[in-house]
C-alpha cells in the first residue's frame, strides 16, 4: 500500500489533470450531463469551480492531519460508497476520503448522476500506485453481487434505509462485521442578522442553490425582521441570482396549492413562481420552500433542537457569532455552497470514520 504521502502527491497529481482545461473527457462528461437535463451548467460550473478552489495539497493535508491519517497510516479494507445522486459530483468527497485513507474504492455511480465522478475515478485509476482493485465503479449495483465489504457509506432517510440494507444483504455486498456510515442530514438552517448587501447575496446562493436541494442548503431562517418587512430586498437579490443562475428543476404542482392555502389563511409569504417563501408553519422537507422565523439565537438554537438528525449545519454572517450549544455545527454562510473539502456530513469526519478500528 502507497505510503500517505504518496497517495496525497499522487491524488493531487489526478486531480491537477482531472480539473485541466485540457480534459476532453470531463467536457464531455458536463456536456452529456446538461444536454441531457440532469443539472443544469451553472450548477455543474459552480460545482467544479469549488472543487478546484478547494482540492489543494494546504487543504488535503490539514484534512489528514485532523483525522489522524498521518499517525494511524490508513487501512487496507474494502470499502462500497453508494452515491446520490442529487446534487452534481455529490459523492466526491466520499471517493477522495477512501481514496486517501488506503482503503480499496468501490462505488455504485447514481443514475442522476452518471458521467461526472467517474472522470475523476479514470484518472485516478491511470495514475501510477492504484491497481483495477483499487479503484473501480459501478452503475447497475447488481454487478457487485458476492464482492464483501468492510465498510459502507450512503446516504439516505428513515424511509429509503431500510430498503437499502435490505438489497445491501441481498447481493451479499455486507458480512457480521460490516460498518455502516450512513448520512441522514436533510438541511440547514441560516441566523441571517443583517441586511448588508454580502450577507444578502451569500444567504440567497445558500439557500437558492441547486434549487435548494441537499443537506448544505438553507430550509429555515430566523431573522430579528418579519419576512414582510424584508421581502422587497429579499426578492431583488434572489432576482439577480436567478438571471445568472436559473432554477433547473421545477416543483411539483403541489407548490401552488400551498401558496393558495397560505393565502387563505393570511399567512406572510413571497411566491416566487418556482420557489415558495412563508413565515411559520414549518414543515423542511418541502422541497422548493423556505420557511421563514422570527427570532433570535436562541430561536436557532431551540430549532436546531427541535430538528436534531435532520440538521447539517448552522449559518452565521461572521466568525463572531455564536448559537449556544451548538458551536460544531455553526459555519460561515459565505461557505454554505463552498464547503471545505474536510467539512462533516451530518457532524461525522469521513476519513477518520474509516480509519477506526
Amino acid at each position: 500500500m502507497l505510503d500517505v504521502q504518496e497517495r496525497i502527491d499522487l491524488l493531487l497529481e489526478s486531480i491537477t489533470h482531472w480539473l485541466s482545461k485540457d480534459n476532453e473527457y470531463l467536457q464531455h462528461a458536463v456536456d452529456r450531463t446538461v444536454q441531457e437535463g440532469l443539472f443544469s451548467f451553472e450548477d455543474v460550473k459552480h460545482r467544479l469551480l469549488t472543487l478546484k478552489d478547494r482540492l489543494n495539497r494546504e487543504e488535503i493535508e490539514k484534512w489528514a492531519e485532523r483525522s489522524g491519517l498521518y499517525e494511524k497510516k490508513g487501512r487496507a479494507q474494502n470499502v462500497l460508497c453508494l452515491h446520490a445522486g442529487n446534487l452534481p459530483l455529490v459523492g466526491f468527497q466520499n471517493a477522495l476520503a477512501t481514496l486517501l485513507s488506503g482503503a480499496r474504492y468501490t462505488g455504485k455511480i447514481s443514475r442522476k448522476d452518471p458521467y461526472l465522478l467517474p472522470t475523476f475515478l479514470n484518472e485516478v485509476k491511470q495514475t501510477r500506485g492504484w491497481s483495477d482493485m483499487d479503484v473501480q465503479w459501478v452503475h447497475i449495483l447488481e454487478d457487485l453481487e458476492g464482492m464483501q465489504n468492510d465498510a459502507i457509506l450512503f446516504a439516505g432517510s428513515s424511509q429509503s434505509v431500510p430498503e437499502v440494507r435490505k438489497e445491501i444483504e441481498r447481493l451479499q455486498l455486507s458480512k457480521q462485521e460490516t460498518r455502516y456510515l450512513i448520512r441522514t442530514a436533510h438541511f440547514s438552517i441560516a441566523w441571517l442578522d443583517n441586511e448588508k448587501a454580502g450577507t444578502m447575496e451569500d444567504f440567497v446562493e445558500a439557500t437558492f442553490r441547486y434549487g435548494g436541494k441537499g443537506c448544505r442548503s438553507v430550509a429555515i431562517v430566523v431573522s430579528p425582521e418579519k419576512l414582510d418587512a424584508i421581502k422587497c430586498p429579499l426578492t431583488d437579490y434572489i432576482e439577480q441570482f436567478w438571471l445568472k443562475n436559473p432554477q433547473h428543476a421545477k416543483p411539483k404542482p403541489v407548490l401552488k396549492y400551498n401558496y393558495a392555502y397560505n393565502k387563505a389563511i393570511e399567512r406572510p409569504q413571497a411566491w416566487l413562481d418556482d420557489f415558495l417563501i412563508q413565515e411559520g408553519g414549518l414543515n423542511p422537507d418541502q422541497d422548493f420552500t423556505l420557511y421563514w422565523i422570527q427570532g433570535d439565537e436562541q430561536t436557532v438554537a431551540e430549532l436546531a433542537d427541535r430538528y436534531a438528525g435532520k440538521v447539517q449545519s448552522i449559518y452565521v454572517s461572521s466568525d463572531d457569532k455564536v448559537i449556544p450549544g451548538h458551536e460544531d455545527q455553526t459555519e460561515l454562510l459565505a461557505n454554505a455552497q463552498r464547503p471545505h473539502i474536510y467539512w462533516k456530513p451530518d457532524g461525522v469526519d469521513t476519513m477518520e470514520w474509516l480509519l477506526e478500528e
